[in-house]
């Protein structure tokens, strides 16, 4: 991963470029960002620049030995930790499967979040933490010299999602590191971060993807029209892999999916609803969460078109079923509605069991439904 390789972000590159060139980064910094952005990417690009040995002004060549050996994320200098499932049997075999997964998925999907990991290594009904024992061999790591000589990156995906044991066990090596051993933390909730973490860090925030960023990408490196691109960051909210996969699958899906979800709602068929969340957790995480941002917009239309058919950019059969939708249940119910799917959203980007999310979200729009009808 190089940082031409990355949409947009112009201004954040030169600046970690210039951070090199002046020789003064600072060793732990922790690049904070939303899933599907370019916090990872980044690190990742900003990894293989430092360690780059035909570096350009602005880039790392992406033909020497080391940039080789970073595409393939076998860089013997750069240790990548990230959430797991505890191991049980066999733990030096289970670990080489867990690296080898996590080269394929990043390889394969560079913007890729932690359920993507999680269904790559079935292990969403299983805690995925970083462990204590991690923390262990992150220490152990730090503690021995380089192979090649020169800097030592250690890349911490989702260190939110260590435990507090594993968050002590570290605090002392980021806070007195070896020399030539630089930390990148990727983050995508800030917020959940032990203080004591964050207080050791350098904050770079990473903006999410504008519309003319994603549209542009889609249109150059997917074969979309910018008419399909702009659809497509429209319900990505920013996120690249969302806005890929909801150009490929189309709108209409989307709209199938959902008047059907809808329709078993009004009607109170359980059944059917316990099939659709059945049906919902099998799909991509990335697909469940742009089916929930349709959602959301579909609601939000309908809540317009209570007061302003006009404002609604829909055409064809969405538009015909947002404005049946918005006649047939109050403003009151429309805005509860909107209310359940935003929160169920916020729990299925924090990895949420999703069959259960949504069928407990199916159950209470239901009743929703029944209470506020026209």
């Amino acid at each position: 991963m190089r940082f031409e390789e990355i949409p947009g972000l112009i201004a954040l590159k030169e600046t970690l470029v210039l951070s090199n060139q002046r020789n003064h980064f600072a060793h732990a910094q922790l690049f904070s960002g939303q899933e599907g952005g370019a916090a990872l990417p980044l690190a990742i690009a900003y990894a293989t620049y430092l360690l780059c040995e035909d570096k350009t002004f602005a880039d790392a060549c992406g033909s020497c030995s080391a940039c080789q050996k970073m595409a393939k994320h076998i860089h013997p200098d750069v240790h990548y930790f990230f959430p797991s499932a505890k191991l049980e049997k066999e733990e030096g075999m289970q670990q080489s499967r867990l690296n080898e997964v996590w080269r394929e998925l990043i390889i394969e999907q560079p913007y890729a979040a932690l359920g993507d990991l999680i269904s790559a290594l079935d292990t969403e009904n299983k805690q995925n933490l970083i462990s204590k024992a991690d923390a262990k061999k992150i220490v152990q790591e730090v503690s021995m010299k380089s192979f090649e000589g020169g800097l030592k990156i250690l890349i911490i995906w989702y260190p939110e999602k260590m435990n507090g044991a594993a968050a002590n066990a570290i605090l002392k090596v980021l806070e007195e590191p070896p020399a030539n051993t630089l930390y990148l933390m990727v983050t995508y909730h800030y917020e959940d971060l032990l203080p004591t973490i964050i207080s050791r860090l350098q904050l770079i925030v990473i903006p999410s993807f504008s519309e003319d960023e994603l549209k542009g990408y889609l249109v150059k490196n997917h074969g979309a029209t910018a008419e399909d691109a702009i659809k497509a960051y429209r319900f990505s909210n920013g996120s690249l892999p969302n806005a890929v996969a909801d150009m490929r699958e189309g709108n209409e899906d989307e709209l199938n999916w959902f008047v059907d979800w809808m329709r078993n709602c009004i009607s109170a068929k359980y059944d059917l609803l316990s099939q659709i969340s059945e049906q919902f957790k099998k799909i991509p995480r990335s697909k469940q969460h742009i089916k929930m941002r349709w959602s959301l917009e579909m609601i939000r239309n309908a809540i317009l078109a209570k007061g302003a058919e006009d404002l609604i950019s829909s055409q064809g059969s969405e538009r015909a079923f947002i404005l049946k939708f918005s006649r047939a249940i109050n403003l009151k119910g429309l805005e509860l509605i909107y209310e359940d799917l935003s929160e169920t959203l916020y729990y299925l980007e924090r990895h949420a069991h999703s069959q259960m999310a949504q069928l407990a979200l199916s159950i209470r729009l239901s009743q929703i439904i029944r209470i506020h009808r026209e």
